[in-house]
């Protein structure tokens, strides 16, 4: 079951719609109570993502509205929400597109060419070689 966005006392969620929807069609979710959105992004290195994690620290400070955040060693998970009045809000729409603009100035990537924990995967050996 999907979940259903609700946003948080005085918001006209209509007015945030639009935006809402921008940012579900590039990769993002409501989470599941739906006063919140998150999303993964990868990297190749750990450095990269911890340099995502430093620049969405940064902008988050400025603004003063903080995400939820984890780091592995080549993704980001991050999750926007709003805990006064409780929901979604216009921060957390506008921080989340903040990220994806900074993941795309760090070089995110699609999931399957994130750093992955462990030895490489062996390559296949050509057949008949």
């Amino acid at each position: 079951m999907t979940a259903v966005p609700k946003f948080a006392r005085g918001i006209d969620g209509s007015k945030l719609q639009p935006e809402l929807d921008s940012l579900l069609e590039q990769g993002w979710a409501l989470d599941q109570d739906g006063m919140g959105v998150k999303k993964t992004y990868y990297f190749k290195t750990y450095f990269k993502a911890v340099s995502f994690v430093n620049v969405v620290a940064s902008q988050s400070a400025a603004k003063k509205h903080h995400p939820t955040i984890t780091v592995r060693i080549g993704s980001v998970d991050i999750h926007w929400t709003t805990h006064q009045p409780r929901g979604l809000t216009d921060k957390d729409l506008t921080m989340a597109q903040h990220c994806d603009e900074a993941a795309e100035l760090m070089g995110a990537v699609q999931k399957e060419e994130g750093k992955k924990c462990g030895p490489p995967s062996p390559t296949p050996s050509s057949p008949g070689v």
